[in-house]
């Protein structure tokens, strides 16, 4: 069990990270989103014949797939630590 414990320990510390790039990420997507340049490059993409309405809508399809917080992540290291709990507790 403690070599287990140490794997959970280990799958906390990295769900704690994964929140903070979470939050970096959406901070920068929220940034981009206002960026003039950005915005220019969105409109212009529906009249493009060149590529970038399809490299915007492809950027669009991965953001969407990315956890809009790091809620997901919050509850994932909470799980963790009840599981932890557990173990430490029942073995």
């Amino acid at each position: 069990m403690k070599q287990t414990l140490e794997k959970l320990q280990e799958l906390h510390r990295s769900v704690q990270k994964l929140e903070t790039v979470l939050q970096e990420v959406w901070t920068n997507v929220d940034e981009l989103g206002e960026d003039d340049g950005f915005k220019d490059l969105k409109k212009n993409a529906k009249q493009s014949k060149n590529g970038l309405l399809d490299r915007m809508n492809e950027f669009n399809q991965f953001l969407g797939e990315i956890p809009e917080d790091g809620t997901a992540a919050v509850d994932l290291e909470d799980a963790i630590s009840e599981l932890m709990d557990w173990v430490k507790a029942n073995t």
